[in-house]
């Protein structure tokens, strides 16, 4: 269980610190700087490592099934349209109120309204009275992480300095808030997929891959069709914005570089994630996961601070924030765990 535990964190540390090359892509369009992520992160990444990882990966596929198949095509489609929320959002208020904002309703949101959908007796009953208190603190903590970024009086590090010319300081900060909110409300919408993830790893393990690897048969699909969403918004503001030139640059070759490296620190955050599994049995994705999301919520936190983003008030409120979150995701950590045990 340590060993999970230890890998649990470190996979929120990479998740927490992937986004952190944006602060030196500013002179890059944020369109191009997003395609080159989702197209690394997407559809490079999960097929190859699959490839080497999984045997009979094709074969895999088809034992899955096309309903099976195309239900997660379609989920993808909505993970792909909280990405660009959460792209959207890194660029107008950074990492820490980004993250804070979008896991903290996405936890709210997806721990509580299906269990009050599915098993609403469930609610009159010592879990159900821990999930109101952890929904009562999430919501809090969202509201006061909101306001600690409303509080902030530092332009954005992460966007560049023509974008914040021509639009209100205030204006870019409502703007940050709102899109990670929005990516919060769309993140439980992937439950429904997630859920059909388990027929794709038992698979995956029947056919010889390691437990660790065995959710890229997942993510193939899952991650192919969030690119399609992605892809066509970077698209649209290339002919917008007329951006696509920027590729034709000497700056290219070392933004693209650094648009890799926010995929690859992304990707090392989900395999580590996927290692620390195995070590926590049948208990890893009630315990790993808030301990991922802590870890991430703290560690860009924590960057932004070092670089100076924080101070004053604003620091203050983002402390209680962060805290009041951290409590929250122990507490819904701790129902799961409960509801896990009773069945």
């Amino acid at each position: 269980m340590a060993t999970g535990i230890l890998l649990a964190v470190l996979s929120g540390v990479l998740w927490g610190v992937c986004f952190l090359p944006m602060r030196y892509t500013k002179q890059f369009a944020w369109e191009n700087t997003w395609f080159i992520w989702a197209f690394t992160c997407c559809l490079l990444f999960p097929p190859t490592i699959a490839y080497f990882t999984i045997p009979d990966l094709l074969q895999v596929f088809r034992e899955v099934g096309v309903r099976l198949n195309l239900i997660i095509l379609g989920v993808g489609l909505v993970a792909g349209m909280s990405g660009i929320c959460i792209g959207l959002g890194l660029r107008k208020v950074g990492m820490a109120i980004t993250n804070s904002l979008s896991s903290g309703v996405a936890l709210a949101v997806g721990a509580f309204v299906p269990l009050a959908v599915q098993h609403r007796s469930v609610l009159f009953t010592n879990v159900g009275l821990t999930l109101y208190l952890g929904l009562i603190l999430a919501v809090a903590g969202v509201v006061i992480c909101a306001l600690a970024g409303s509080k902030r009086n530092g332009e954005s590090a992460y966007a560049s300095q023509s974008h914040q010319a021509t639009n209100k300081r205030r204006s870019i900060i409502l703007q940050g808030i709102v899109l990670a909110i929005v990516a919060g409300l769309l993140t439980p919408a992937q439950n429904f997929g997630m859920a059909f993830a388990d027929t794709f790893m038992k698979v995956a393990r029947a056919h010889g891959s390691s437990e660790a690897f065995m959710a890229f048969a997942f993510y193939i699909p899952y991650f192919g069709t969030s690119f399609v969403s992605n892809g066509i918004y970077c698209a649209w503001l290339w002919k917008k914005n007329n951006s696509l030139a920027q590729f034709r640059e000497p700056c290219a070759v070392r933004f693209t570089a650094l648009s890799v490296g926010m995929a690859a620190l992304w990707i090392g955050g989900c395999i580590l994630y996927g290692w620390a599994m195995p070590w926590m049995k049948t208990f890893g994705p009630v315990v790993a996961w808030p301990i991922s999301m802590v870890t991430t919520n703290l560690t860009s936190a924590f960057v932004e601070y070092l670089y100076g983003d924080w101070e004053g008030k604003a620091l203050q409120a983002l402390t209680y924030g962060l805290v009041v979150l951290t409590i929250a995701i122990g507490i819904f950590g701790y129902s799961s765990f409960m509801i896990a045990t009773a069945l």
